[in-house]
């Protein structure tokens, strides 16, 4: 009897066991399990509505962080930034708490810099892009809590992506944010941290932040980690001063310390000159002023760290004199304090030439392969964000029009031309257009003279004038009506929807106020426009009031009877983060009765989340 129990418990388990093919949500499809830490696993899914990849994590719906799973998706997507891969649904169902993310194809940070170090400018942009995100979050009170270089991300199309965004600290764990064996930090304070840490890494390849990191550890002197010019010869002096200040802010009493995420961001701004930037922050001089003297060395892998020569002082601080007479410290050369470019009364060294140039290795294929592959061992494991073996472009970061190749090179190219060549093509280029241009004009003219007006008014209206514009369709209130088959009444604020088309661009149908993101509750809110017959539309412009919203066109081109849900109409454009002017054009004129303008997500308002639709315009 007890047999028969457990082999009915087992068939329990084995009906209700996930695994690939599993669909949550009625939706998502998981594919490829791609991680599985402390009982979390992390798939690649397939919005099968959407027909686009998701990232999900599972865990238990017993499993002591389910409740804090789903609370820290939808903290995660209070937060707007094209830098976070959105938080598309988190429930619980079916004995399994979910959470399903944006996916994202490119190469994590760790496993770029298991390559070798990134150019300083290079490095620089990829944490100032990633502390624009942080500071963002920020100011809403919400810390990512786990940012490592695993959580970094550069996409195939060479921009920044921060994933694992709160969720990522609860499934680790948010007690145990430590600096090897100090004491824990808080989130905030982590992630302004581990800023700098990325910055560090990305400099020389160690890290020194929270950890968790496979990235291997920064080399450490009597209890802090050793400045990046210590480990790497030519790290600039201004990245290597901002990693001080935030990693070791109480060992320069007359420095001031960097101490938010939004200081980071205005540093780096500064640093790589971006035309954007904010104020920049008013480094001491001190900081800069005296990096003249300090003395880089170089760790070898496996090895001690190996003096390096420091670079020679400018010129202004070359007369032994008066630098003797500014500080009588100068010429003594104590190995205990290479960090005697900031004047806290440490001392300095003796002038020697420079190191030489270091060279960046030399660029090597990275993890190009997008397939599913089996894990071999802990080296070759994919990472807990399972975005982080894509590829990226040849070319990306801050100098992509200069950058001549791929990997990390950031050298220039530079081709010597006698003087006065390129004006020499530039002239042969425009006499050849004006060449062009005449022959134009002089067979145009010789046609039109050979033709007589009765020839002209026999031959009708040119090709040219029948392919005219698209025109504007006649649409009123009885075209239009609200579409919420998932709400409760189903209906979304009806008296409202005439304000769509009556040509006031400041009056607007508007959706109900939501106070959690809209793709957690639904899977859209939108209009349904009835052209009363088939027509062949050509493109839909919205005027919207807001920024941010997520909107799709749908159609169904053989619906005799309108519509009753989403997914009997198929999406035939999309815009994502629109503003208040928007065209939704399909690769080619779809002929149907029915359009649908569908809301997926809703830019933020006083009070929550709303959208408004102030004007639809269907053109033929």
């Amino acid at each position: 009897m007890a047999g028969c129990r457990r082999a009915a418990e087992e068939r329990v388990v084995a009906q209700t066991e996930i695994g690939p093919g599993s669909v949550l949500a009625g939706r998502f499809v998981l594919e490829d399990l791609l991680d599985e830490t402390q009982g979390a696993k992390f798939w690649r899914a397939n919005d099968r509505i959407l027909a686009r990849n998701v990232a999900v994590h599972v865990i238990s719906s017993d499993d002591s962080r389910a409740e804090a799973l789903v609370s820290a998706a939808r903290t995660s997507a209070t937060v707007t930034d094209g830098h976070l891969l959105r938080v598309l649904d988190a429930a619980t169902e079916d004995g399994y708490t979910y959470v399903v993310n944006e996916w994202g194809n490119g190469v994590s940070l760790d496993r770029l810099l298991a390559e070798g170090p990134l150019p300083p400018r290079r490095a620089a942009w990829v944490v100032k892009e990633v502390a624009e995100a942080i500071s963002t979050a920020h100011r809403h009170g919400i810390a990512h809590g786990r940012l490592l270089p695993e959580n970094v991300v550069i996409t195939e199309s060479g921009s920044v992506k921060l994933i694992g965004f709160v969720v990522d600290a609860v499934l680790n764990g948010r007690e145990s944010i430590r600096v090897g064996g100090g004491p824990p930090l808080a989130e905030h304070e982590a992630d302004v941290v581990n800023l700098a840490a990325l910055l560090y890494a990305g400099l020389v390849a160690r890290w020194p932040g929270t950890d968790g990191s496979t990235v291997q550890d920064a080399p450490v002197d009597q209890g802090r980690p050793m400045r990046p010019r210590q480990v790497r010869a030519g790290v600039p002096r201004p990245l290597d001063a901002i990693c001080e200040r935030v990693l070791n802010p109480d060992g320069h009493p007359h420095v001031t310390p960097i101490e938010t995420a939004h200081e980071v961001y205005a540093a780096l701004c500064d640093y790589i000159g971006d035309p954007n930037t904010p104020a920049p922050l008013g480094e001491p001089p001190s900081l800069l002023d005296d990096a003249e003297f300090a003395e880089p060395t170089t760790v070898a892998d496996g090895g001690p760290p190996t003096q390096a020569a420091p670079e020679p002082a400018p010129a202004r601080d070359r007369d032994p004199e008066a630098t003797q007479a500014a500080d009588p410290s100068f010429g003594d050369t104590s190995e205990r304090d290479a960090m005697a470019d900031l004047r806290d009364g440490t001392e300095r060294t003796r002038v020697v030439p420079p190191p030489p140039a270091f060279h960046d290795p030399e660029p090597r294929p990275l993890f190009a392969s997008e397939q599913p592959r089996t894990p071999r061992g802990p080296q070759d494991r994919p990472r807990s964000t399972g975005f982080g073996s894509g590829t990226i472009p040849k070319v990306w970061g801050p100098d992509v029009d200069d950058t001549a190749g791929g990997g990390h090179g950031d050298q220039r190219t530079y081709v010597d031309e006698p003087p006065g060549r390129s004006w020499m093509r530039l002239a042969l280029a425009i006499g050849g257009v004006m060449v062009l241009v005449l022959a134009i004009v002089f067979a145009f003219n010789l046609g039109r003279d050979s033709t007589t007006p009765e020839e002209e008014a026999a031959a009708g209206p040119s090709d040219e004038a029948s392919q005219a514009a698209p025109q504007a369709l006649s649409l009123d209130a009885s075209n239009l009506s609200d579409f919420d088959p998932e709400g409760d009444g189903q209906e979304e604020n009806p008296d409202t929807v005439p304000l769509a088309v009556d040509g006031n661009p400041a009056t607007a149908w508007r959706t109900s106020t939501y106070f959690d993101p809209l793709s957690l509750q639904k899977s859209g809110v939108g209009l349904m426009v009835d052209l009363g017959e088939p027509t062949e539309v050509a493109d839909v412009r919205l005027t919207m009031m807001g920024a941010g919203t997520d909107v799709e066109l749908r159609a169904a081109p053989d619906a005799t009877a309108a519509p009753t849900s989403p997914d009997q109409m198929r999406v035939v454009a999309e815009e994502a983060g629109a503003g208040t002017d928007v065209t939704l054009a399909p690769d080619r004129p779809v002929t149907t009765q029915f359009l649908l303008v569908w809301l997926t997500e809703l830019p933020t308002v006083d009070g929550g989340l709303r959208g408004q639709v102030a004007e639809v315009v269907v053109r033929s």
